[in-house]
């Protein structure tokens, strides 16, 4: 016969078993709801990423298309400046073609001009006569002589005087050509042609190539038995001497022949006769400087 008590253990012990199993099941259930719970978490977190990916692709995006637009206006604006570079290349090469022209026409008005003028030289034509000119002569000893004619240098020393001391306008230089004849070693100065400066600075000036061929196109066309045989120019106040401009513009166009540089200063009312001997270095390397003196004490308007 079965022990009742026994019965009623075992099925306490049933329930209890069951009871267990229950919650373990619960707890199964609720792990898995967990870990459900995580994976949207973490779906989210990934979403969330993928959104700031985006945006972040949509700003590079907008940054690129930016970037192009820049890229594109200064494209325009370098190729626009190229342009421009381009046109003021071809107006630089404009102007330099125009300069290399009157230079080449420059050179050939020189060499007509000055076509046989050695040969004239040695033609024997009596210069004018002493008692009408005034000579000057070397202070080295190189065979040449100045003779001029008279009131060439007064009017050019009245030429320089009307360029200062003027109320409304500053002190200004003057430069011209003397023109005239060479006999033997005798440079003769017959005439004073005024000219316009190309360049005036400190104790220096210089010709206008242009001005110059004018003069020598005129010279050409008035069939005159004459020849440039120096130039003249003015210092304000400074003395007379040459600069190193003076000498570069001396050296040019003494290559020619012989042709003298007169330098007068109407302040101090001074003037003086210069040619530059090349043959001669002096110890600084520049070229010797001739000045000419007055021969036999003649009379003539410098105050030295």
């Amino acid at each position: 016969m079965t022990n009742p008590h026994r019965r009623k253990d075992s099925k306490s012990k049933a329930v209890v078993r069951k009871r267990k199993e229950k919650r373990v099941k619960t707890k199964k259930s609720l792990s898995d709801f967990e870990k459900l719970e995580d994976l949207i978490s973490e779906f989210e977190k990934y979403d969330n990423k993928i959104s700031t990916l985006k945006s972040d692709l949509r700003k590079l995006s907008d940054l690129h298309d930016s970037l192009e637009s820049k890229v594109v206006d200064f494209k325009e604006y370098f190729e626009k400046k190229i342009r421009v570079v381009s046109n003021s290349v071809g107006d630089l090469e404009t102007k330099i073609d125009e300069v290399r022209v009157s230079s080449n026409r420059l050179a050939r008005d020189f060499d007509k001009f000055f076509e046989g003028h050695l040969p004239t030289r040695k033609i024997n034509m009596p210069p004018p006569m002493t008692s009408q000119v005034t000579i000057y002569k070397a202070d080295d000893p190189i065979d040449l002589r100045i003779s001029i004619l008279p009131n060439i240098i007064d009017k050019i020393m009245k030429r320089a005087k009307s360029k200062i001391d003027r109320d409304d306008k500053p002190d200004e230089e003057v430069v011209g050509l003397l023109t005239g004849r060479v006999h033997g070693k005798t440079v003769i100065i017959e005439e004073a042609i005024p000219g316009r400066a190309a360049h005036a600075g400190y104790a220096e000036v210089s010709l206008d190539p242009t001005d110059l061929a004018e003069i020598i196109d005129k010279m050409m066309r008035e069939g005159k038995n004459r020849n440039i045989v120096g130039w003249y120019h003015s210092h304000l106040d400074l003395g007379v001497f040459l600069s190193d401009v003076d000498i570069r513009t001396q050296l040019t166009l003494q290559q020619f022949s012989y042709v003298i540089a007169l330098v007068v200063d109407p302040i101090r009312n001074r003037h003086g006769f210069f040619y530059v001997d090349t043959r001669v270095k002096m110890s600084d390397g520049r070229p010797k400087i001739i000045e000419f003196m007055k021969e036999n004490n003649q009379n003539e308007f410098n105050n030295d």
